[in-house]
């Protein structure tokens, strides 16, 4: 997909993908995902104040009683009832955001397949970084989520991995397939690196652009740019053999 056809998909919520199929904007999908999440509507409550105090202040930093507070329940006692400690409550949290990405970059994956043309490393990068750009852009929850995975990617203590649903990895997973297949000459446990600095240049590129967009007039993340950097990078050629390995 070119430059200007990606930043179309982002600038108006009515443009089908490039990719040709027909799909309804991200904040539909992700709250059309909320109603099958599982949770009571107090256990929801929970995650959306958690999520906003957690962006706005830190991990870290908010007391649990806060959470509680804000939320508006008079039984203090109801943060510990519905998810017990704070990691657990960072894990639920980015489980019911991962689930939501999940099903909007399996979508593009789907068109992407489904296109009829062959596919390369830049359609792969931009089909695994638009849905992310979607619901920063067009929910009322993308930020503070960006601003919580960055916080946890950065910092692994705050998230138990062994917590996180697999399931909701499952785009990922493909995107995987699709750069394995497509760099055969780069041994996969060097694609495995390039990938999790693939992922981890995306969420925090994107979390820098969030918590600087206020001092800047450009009113969208330099999508396209991110793009073609991480495609530049995850097809770069493979690993020159060392000295001592000749």
């Amino acid at each position: 997909m070119k430059l200007k056809q990606a930043r179309a998909v982002i600038v108006d919520e009515h443009q089908p993908p490039a990719h040709g199929k027909a799909r309804t904007n991200a904040s539909m999908r992700a709250a059309a995902a909320e109603e099958d999440d599982g949770l009571t509507d107090t256990a929801r409550r929970i995650l959306e104040i958690a999520e906003r105090l957690f962006a706005e202040q830190g991990v870290e930093q908010v007391a649990l009683r806060q959470i509680v507070v804000e939320s508006g329940q008079k039984n203090r006692s109801a943060l510990h009832y519905h998810f017990g400690s704070r990691e657990a409550l960072v894990s639920h949290l980015l489980n019911r955001r991962l689930h939501q990405i999940n099903r909007i970059r399996n979508e593009y994956l789907d068109a992407l397949e489904q296109r009829g043309q062959a596919i390369d490393i830049h359609d792969v990068a931009e089909a695994t970084i638009l849905p992310l750009v979607d619901v920063v852009l067009r929910t009322d929850w993308g930020t503070n989520y960006l601003q919580v995975l960055a916080q946890t990617t950065f910092s692994p203590s705050l998230l138990n991995k062994g917590l996180v649903d697999r399931t909701a990895m499952s785009a990922l997973y493909r995107v995987r397939e699709h750069i394995f297949q497509l760099c055969p000459n780069v041994p996969r446990e060097v694609m495995k690196l390039r990938m999790v600095w693939f992922l981890d240049t995306v969420v925090y590129s994107l979390a820098h652009w969030v918590r600087e967009r206020g001092k800047r007039s450009r009113t969208e993340p330099p999508v396209g740019e991110l793009i073609d950097f991480c495609a530049a990078a995850l097809q770069g050629p493979p690993p020159r053999k060392s000295p001592k390995s000749r």
